[in-house]
C-alpha cells in the first residue's frame, strides 16, 4: 500500500469539502468525515473518496470512524488528518445562553481535540504525519457578536501549541490555517442565525444592540459574495501537507493578512474602534461545517 491517506472531518460542504477532492484528486486515500448520510454519498461518487460518518462531540462515533481507517489502513498508518469540522454560535455576550456556550466550545475545541486524540495512533504508525487545525483569522482577532466562535479559534492557538510541545520532533508537524472570509453555503446559515438572534432581542436588547446587529448582518452577506474560494484554502492545506518542515501558523486570503497587520501595528484602542466601527475594512470571520 503505497498511496498516501488523510482523514478530513467537517466534509459536507466548503473548505472541508474542497479539501477531499483536492486530495484525491492529487492521488490521496480520503476519509471524509460527515454528519449527513446524503453529503456521504455525494462524496463518495468522487474517485479515491470514502466516507466517514463523524459527530465530533461523541467519542464513539470518533472510535468507530478511526477504527475503519485503521481496518483498511493496517501498519501503513494515516499521514495527515485535517481537522475542519465547527460551527458558529453569535449574538450579544448578554444574551448568550449556557448551553450556546458549552455546543460551540464543545464542537469547536473539544470536538478538535477528540478527533486528534482518536486519530494519533494511526498518524505515528506512518512515521511522517502532519495534522492541519482549520481554524480562522479570528483566532488572532476579535468580533464583536461573535464571542463564543472568537474564543473557541483563540482557543485552538493554545491547543496546537501546546500539542506540539506534547508530540515533540518525532511526532506529527502541526499546522493551523487561518482563512478570512471564504466563500460557502453556511454563510446564508449564519445570515439566518443572525436574523433569528435579532428577532429574539427583548426590547432593551434591541435599543443597545438592534443598529449594531443590522450591520453585523450586512457584512455577512458581504463577506459571502466577496470570500475567497474553498478550493484556494484547499491548494494551501495540500501544500502544508507536502512541506517537510510546514509553518506553525498559515494566514490564508487577502482580508485575513490586512487584518492581522492592522492588529499588530495599530494601538489596541485605536484599532478596536476601527474594527466596531469603520465599513471601509471588513474583517470577517471563516464558517467551516460540522
Amino acid at each position: 500500500m503505497t498511496e498516501q491517506a488523510a482523514v478530513v472531518t467537517g466534509a459536507s460542504t466548503g473548505i472541508g469539502h474542497a479539501v477531499a477532492k483536492r486530495l484525491a484528486d492529487n492521488g490521496w486515500q480520503v476519509w471524509a468525515g460527515t454528519r449527513s448520510r446524503t453529503d456521504a454519498s455525494e462524496l463518495e461518487r468522487h474517485p479515491g473518496v470514502s466516507s466517514l460518518q463523524i459527530e465530533v462531540t461523541d467519542e464513539s462515533s470518533l472510535k468507530t470512524a478511526f477504527d475503519e481507517v485503521a481496518a483498511k489502513r493496517g501498519s501503513a498508518g494515516l499521514e495527515l488528518l485535517v481537522v475542519n469540522a465547527g460551527i458558529v454560535v453569535g449574538g450579544p455576550l448578554e444574551y448568550v445562553s449556557r448551553a450556546e456556550w458549552r455546543e460551540q466550545l464543545d464542537v469547536n475545541v473539544v470536538g478538535v481535540a477528540l478527533s486528534i486524540r482518536h486519530a494519533l495512533p494511526l498518524l505515528r504508525a506512518s512515521g511522517r504525519s502532519r495534522i492541519i487545525v482549520v481554524g480562522s483569522i479570528n483566532s488572532r482577532v476579535g468580533l464583536p457578536l461573535l464571542s463564543p466562535y472568537v474564543a473557541s479559534k483563540h482557543a485552538l492557538v493554545g491547543l496546537v501549541s501546546s500539542l506540539r510541545q506534547e508530540l515533540g520532533r518525532d511526532g506529527p508537524r502541526i499546522t493551523l490555517v487561518e482563512p478570512g472570509a471564504v466563500q460557502t453555503p453556511l454563510w446564508e446559515k449564519v445570515e439566518r442565525s443572525s436574523n433569528d438572534i435579532y428577532q429574539r432581542l427583548p426590547a432593551e436588547g434591541l435599543c443597545e444592540y438592534g443598529r449594531f446587529l443590522e450591520q453585523a448582518i450586512a457584512k455577512t452577506s458581504q463577506s459571502h459574495r466577496g470570500g475567497i474560494h474553498p478550493d484556494r484554502v484547499a491548494t494551501v492545506i495540500e501544500k502544508c501537507a507536502a512541506r517537510r518542515y510546514p509553518p506553525r501558523r498559515r494566514i490564508v486570503g487577502g482580508d485575513a493578512r490586512i487584518a492581522a497587520v492592522l492588529n499588530a501595528l495599530l494601538p489596541g484602542r485605536f484599532f478596536d474602534v476601527l474594527v466596531r466601527r469603520s465599513r471601509s475594512v471588513r474583517i470577517s470571520s471563516q464558517v467551516t461545517d460540522g
